[in-house]
């Protein structure tokens, strides 16, 4: 591999790994994973059965 592949290739890990951990915390934080909201959402039981024990 030459340099410019291998700064291309640390890039897309960098970004990668961003977008995981603002997944982890929003997560953390209680925040939905779509943009919608929970009111409507047939699935909301599943996503957020744990709700109350994480927030203990």
């Amino acid at each position: 591999m030459n340099v410019p592949s291998i700064i291309i290739a640390l890039v897309i890990v960098a970004v990668f790994v961003a977008i995981v951990a603002k997944g982890i915390a929003n997560r953390r934080q209680g925040k939905s994973g779509c943009a919608c909201g929970c009111d409507a959402c047939a699935g909301k039981s599943i996503c957020h059965c744990g709700d109350s024990i994480m927030q203990k």
